[in-house]
């Protein structure tokens, strides 16, 4: 399975109460081009989580970016179905046209393509913990890789056994180099069945190991966090 995720910032004219709306149409006006929807097996637009609350009361979050507003993600079985290697030069186009309105800038600058590692195998639920890691300066990418594959995976299967509100883990790894302006070395996705739910398994301290793990060997200020809920999904079902 291959992945196409991207997180996103709006266009300046388009104001946060928008953002979700105004994303969603880029969606539908995407969906008219019949030959990129029929390449997608699932697809989910992740608004992000401003104010977090748990049992109806706030709660802070450390490490949580708030420069962006959220992460797409879909999966498809070919690679050349999801990068539009198949779109005419006109339908490319009209498609760019309408990113400009929606982004703040193309999405080739901030989309990533991936292979992914499945550490609990569900479905997506209602909320997700997206995390852009970025490695250590002095890790080649090999050795990145190595780590991510082995030792976190262990570290973060011992925390998956402990939280079963955590519905689905993966590690998505680009088969490309990291993009110039966001250099991502891997995208870690943690789905919740509930934005309170997510907020909850954050809060434990069981959770704080995959944290701490990350850091002994990725560069945690190169690296964006951001706590999400679908806004949007194909098929709806």
């Amino acid at each position: 399975m291959y992945k196409l995720i991207y997180l996103a910032r709006r266009a300046t004219g388009v104001s946060r109460e928008d953002w979700p709306r105004t994303w969603r149409s880029h969606a539908v006006f995407a969906s008219k081009f019949p030959a990129l929807e029929a390449e997608i097996a699932y697809m989910r637009y992740c608004n992000r989580i401003d104010a977090p609350t748990l049992d109806g009361n706030p709660c802070a979050i450390e490490g949580l970016s708030p420069v962006h507003d959220g992460v797409a993600i879909a999966a498809g079985d070919r690679l050349d179905g999801l990068n539009g290697t198949g779109f005419g030069e006109e339908d490319r186009a009209k498609i760019d046209q309408d990113e400009l309105r929606v982004f703040d800038m193309p999405t080739p600058n901030f989309t990533y393509y991936c292979t992914e590692a499945v550490l609990r195998d569900g479905k997506p639920g209602e909320a997700a913990l997206f995390r852009f890691l970025a490695r250590k300066p002095e890790m080649t990418r090999d050795q990145f890789d190595l780590r991510v594959g082995e030792r976190h995976a262990e570290v973060a299967e011992a925390v998956i056994a402990k939280l079963p509100t955590i519905t689905r883990y993966v590690n998505n790894r680009p088969v490309h180099e990291p993009l110039p302006r966001f250099p991502f070395d891997t995208i870690a996705e943690c789905w919740f069945a509930s934005a309170e739910d997510a907020v909850r398994a954050l809060s434990d301290d069981a959770f704080g190991a995959v944290t701490d793990d990350l850091g002994t060997f990725c560069d945690l200020g190169n690296s964006v966090t951001i706590l999400t809920s679908v806004c949007h999904r194909w098929p709806k079902d």
